[in-house]
């Protein structure tokens, strides 16, 4: 039987009456008074996510040269004090993992996500490149929302946009997964209780998992699993802003021929002007191009069914088809945002 994991948050979740999701070996909160409020909180107002079971591995940057030849963007001139967004490859140029790096003057701070931790660290050990696992030492909290950072500033100096800092107490950094505002904050387990007094003494609400993917997905952001995979390359991803690493690393080669090519799979948003959702799986055709949808929910904000879906190739056409319970279902391409 495999163990299960729990946040050093549970019994606080227990007490918020979470309903609670079995997610990638960890037991954690999927919503507490339901995934549009929740939504609605961190659109509207702020809210915060127990986001703990995500990896958290320290690395020092005697070994960033190493980590450089494995994931597709320019970890080695970022700047300490700032934050990166990339993808470990392999060698065919499909990814790993998509991670954060917070980078500091003698470290970094990788995070991963936790259906990829136990990867991440084989892949390190692999290419001798030695970490230190904080991951069960530390809980991790993602505080969102356009009042997340008025709030937090009288609990923290607030670093710019993409971002990182730290104390005494609180490692953090200005990113997050909402495409709202917001710090995602590593604390040591004794010092926990006063971040989520503060919290809570500021009317900051606890939100579920479930939340945390809606609003993912209105902010048209990958989730590994799904529009990322270990079948699925950056470029496939619509993911060439993050391709920075003009160096040689694990399967550039091949990122470097779709790119020179445009022969490669394609991950388009799509919209349906109808409560009609094309979940995960649901087929789609564009005239004669095959795809099928990565992620789909209904838009909380928008009142329509949106998400990605990923074809073949690149479709000549931004009309779509979904089949949905045995009805072909009429959607489009979307070129922009979901959110503008």
């Amino acid at each position: 039987m495999p163990i299960i994991k729990y946040s050093p948050l549970h019994s606080l979740h227990l007490k918020n009456k979470a309903k609670f999701i079995e997610f990638s070996g960890w037991t954690m909160p999927f919503s507490y008074k339901g995934t549009i409020k929740e939504h609605q909180f961190v659109r509207q107002n702020n809210g915060y996510f127990d986001v703990s079971h995500m990896g958290r591995l320290v690395i020092g940057n005697d070994y960033l040269q190493k980590v450089s030849t494995l994931i597709c963007s320019d970890l080695l001139e970022l700047k300490s004090g700032k934050a990166l967004y990339s993808i470990f490859t392999d060698d065919n140029g499909s990814a790993l993992d998509d991670v954060i790096f917070w980078k500091y003057d003698e470290y970094v701070l990788l995070i991963c996500n936790a259906a990829n931790t136990e990867k991440i660290r084989n892949y390190l050990q692999t290419e001798e490149i030695f970490y230190q696992d904080l991951t069960e030492k530390t809980a991790l909290v993602a505080v969102q929302g356009p009042k997340a950072i008025s709030n937090l500033e009288t609990l923290l100096p607030i670093p710019g946009s993409f971002s990182c800092l730290s104390n005494d107490k609180y490692t953090y950094a200005r990113t997050g997964y909402t495409g709202e505002d917001g710090l995602e904050i590593m604390v040591d387990i004794e010092d926990l209780d006063e971040l989520i007094s503060f919290l809570h003494n500021n009317e900051i609400e606890p939100c579920g998992l479930g939340a945390r993917d809606t609003l993912r997905l209105e902010a048209a952001l990958p989730l590994y699993g799904f529009e990322l995979t270990e079948d699925i390359t950056p470029v496939e991803a619509g993911l060439k802003w993050t391709l920075t690493n003009k160096r040689v690393y694990r399967g550039s080669h091949i990122i470097d021929q779709q790119i020179k090519t445009g022969n490669h799979k394609v991950l388009k948003k799509f919209v349906i002007d109808s409560r009609n959702i094309a979940r995960t799986g649901t087929n789609v055709l564009a005239c004669n191009i095959h795809g099928v949808v990565t992620s789909g929910n209904f838009s909380p904000i928008l009142q329509k069914s949106i998400g990605f879906v990923l074809f073949e190739s690149q479709p000549d056409t931004d009309l779509l088809e979904f089949e949905i319970r045995g009805k072909f279902i009429e959607g489009k391409i979307l070129k922009k945002r979901f959110l503008s």
